[in-house]
């Protein structure tokens, strides 16, 4: 990741067919959190991230979240991509393909 830039979009590359995903600015996202115990990251999932930003075709899917009451501080949550969110983060994307589903119902 020594030689690797942000290009112009501000968002790894995804597979632009998909007419349900829509491209999320990151700040309107709640970071995700992990339960007590876990670690935040594992390596076998993290660095396939990584690579697959520095891929000139899309390899990552969307990430997705889940619309959040207007009331909350964030617009967002993330329901399936916490390794893609902060890896996104750290290599200084703004934006991030997400495809909004339905909130999981206990």
């Amino acid at each position: 990741m020594e030689n690797f830039s942000v290009d112009g979009s501000g968002d790894y590359y995804y597979p632009k067919e998909d007419a349900k995903i829509q491209i999320i600015p990151l700040s309107e996202i709640e970071p995700p959190q992990r339960n007590k115990g876990i670690p935040p990251f594992k390596k076998y999932k993290l660095v396939p991230v990584l690579f697959g930003f520095l891929c000139p075709e899309p390899t990552l899917p969307p990430i997705e979240i889940e619309k959040l009451p207007e009331k909350s501080a964030y617009a967002y949550r993330v329901h399936n991509g916490y390794h893609r969110y902060y890896a996104s983060i750290a290599v200084g994307y703004d934006k991030i393909p997400a495809i909004i589903c339905k909130p999981f119902k206990f």
